[in-house]
């Protein structure tokens, strides 16, 4: 596995256990208001990392570019502020709404830059 492709891995590991704790939490204290936010941190910090990283490793030219690198932090730093910002709004705190869309365009964005990455590297 490339250096590269392992960051977006890792990435992936530390959403997935975040979304499952949350997810036990959750069942645990029988109160599901937070339900969206396991969701995104299992799908979009889980399967969509993980799908990164597996294409960054079958393709590595891609992964050594500038671009990849503007990938990586552009989709961390969008998950990161959407999952906190997502439990504040669902919990009635309208603070957390502006960080909340600005990770989700963050996100679109990352997901455009992954989606023009994968067509350059159509030879590949």
């Amino acid at each position: 596995m490339t250096a590269f492709s392992r960051r977006f891995l890792l990435c992936a590991i530390a959403y997935v256990f975040a979304g499952m704790l949350l997810g036990i939490q959750m069942g645990a204290a029988e109160d599901f208001t937070l339900a969206p936010v396991h969701a995104h941190a299992n799908l979009i910090g889980w399967t969509t990392m993980a799908l990164f990283a597996f294409y960054y490793n079958a393709v590595p030219t891609a992964g050594e570019t500038k671009l990849a690198q503007v990938h990586f932090w552009v989709s961390q730093i969008g998950l990161l502020l959407m999952l906190p910002s997502l439990a504040m709004a669902l919990h009635g705190n309208a603070a957390g709404i502006p960080a909340l869309i600005v990770g989700e365009i963050l996100i679109l964005v990352a997901m455009m830059i992954f989606a023009f990455t994968v067509w350059r590297n159509k030879a590949a």
